[in-house]
């Protein structure tokens, strides 16, 4: 069965069911599809109906991998499917329907939401060497300024490319001059370093770097936030991402690194390749893929972790996986560029999967599902209760 018909099948099947007229054998076929949690559309649901779903999905995920509600979820194949409920689950609960494309902004109905908030985008602020600023996501596509002989451009698909002017330039000189790109609380960039580098800014994060690296002994830029790279590998030149507690090193790799002030560690996490940390606070070290450093003042842990987890953010979702409150309230303060405000701070564990794309009532609706508290949004604070 083709997609459209399978859409329109499953949508008249969820009428029926509204209605109380489905059939015996009609039921097992809607069973078979919530069972599989399949990436589809249905039309609208009633309030009734929902809560009745809620309840059916989630039993129904427990009950097929024996597990309790008490219980953490481990398996990360596990995990997913109750994320995929989860996510199905936040979507009906507020009347709206399913559907294929990923970007698409879910309107709230609930009516605890005040004044819903709308995602954050691609939006940043580049500060060239001589002061001037520019804002990218206002800026046309095309070329944006040039400097030394460097050219910025923005692309169609909204990333920051250095390049260049003459492709026999060697860029001496131009090394002493600095740009930064930050993005505010809400904001997200992409952008390509004069080494062919590829970083992904998550909000609320700055980076400073060299116009060009090309008559430097290394490649060292600073970080503030959090980012992914794609380093450029060049045995020649050291790629280094230094912050305020530590210096990490590379030739060419892929990694991501956390150095958010209001966290309490700069965590580094090595997807592929290879990375040495140095600080002042423990030895040197290096992490191989798929291992963690958390890193404070008192010292420093390495961890093997689910790096999918890890790069969530950058892939345009949130995955929580035994997250605390606290810190899933920190994650929504930045993208929403929002306020939280705890009656009390209870040390609430969550589970959960949805994409970064939905409004903010979307991801509070499956905290609500997955948690034993209740939120509501007024204006831009998030108020937090049980």
């Amino acid at each position: 069965m083709n997609t459209q018909k399978n859409n329109q099948r499953l949508s008249e099947l969820a009428q029926k069911w509204k209605d109380g007229t489905i059939t015996a054998q009609e039921q097992t076929e809607f069973n078979q599809w919530y069972d599989s949690f399949d990436d589809t559309s249905l039309d609208e649901v009633s309030a009734e109906t929902v809560s009745q779903l809620k309840q059916r999905l989630y039993t129904n995920v427990l009950k097929q991998e024996d597990i309790h509600p008490a219980q953490p979820v481990r398996s990360l194949k596990l995990w997913y499917r109750i994320a995929a409920a989860a996510a199905i689950l936040v979507i009906l609960s507020t009347g709206i329907y399913i559907i294929n494309t990923p970007n698409k902004i879910y309107e709230s109905n609930d009516p605890l939401v005040k004044e819903d908030v709308k995602p954050g985008g691609n939006r940043a602020l580049l500060t060239l060497a001589d002061g001037t600023t520019i804002v990218i996501d206002d800026a046309t596509d095309g070329k944006l300024a040039e400097q030394s002989g460097v050219i910025i451009t923005k692309t169609k698909d909204g990333q920051l490319v250095y390049q260049f002017k003459d492709s026999n330039s060697s860029g001496k000189g131009v090394s002493k001059q600095f740009n930064t790109i930050s993005t505010p609380k809400g904001g997200q960039y992409q952008v390509n370093l004069p080494d062919g580098t590829k970083v992904w800014l998550n909000a609320a994060t700055s980076i400073k770097f060299p116009v060009t690296f090309s008559d430097l002994k290394e490649r060292r830029v600073e970080l503030n936030g959090e980012a992914y790279f794609e380093v450029h590998k060049d045995k020649l030149k050291p790629f280094k991402v230094a912050s305020d507690l530590q210096e990490v090193e590379v030739l060419g790799t892929h990694f991501n690194v956390n150095t958010y002030k209001n966290e309490r560690n700069n965590k580094t996490t090595l997807l592929e390749g290879s990375v040495e940390l140095h600080s002042s606070v423990t030895a040197d070290l290096k992490l191989r893929p798929g291992e963690q450093s958390v890193l404070n003042e008192k010292g420093v842990d390495v961890n093997k972790v689910n790096t999918e987890e890890v790069i969530a953010w950058k892939n345009g979702n949130f995955l929580f996986n035994d997250e605390r409150l606290t810190s899933i309230m920190r994650q929504l303060e930045r993208w929403y560029d929002v306020g939280v405000d705890y009656s009390t701070i209870p040390d609430t564990r969550y589970n959960g999967y949805i994409s970064k794309n939905v409004n903010l009532s979307n991801v509070l609706n499956m905290l609500e599902i997955t948690g034993n508290l209740k939120f509501k949004i007024e204006g831009k604070v998030i108020k937090v209760y049980k």
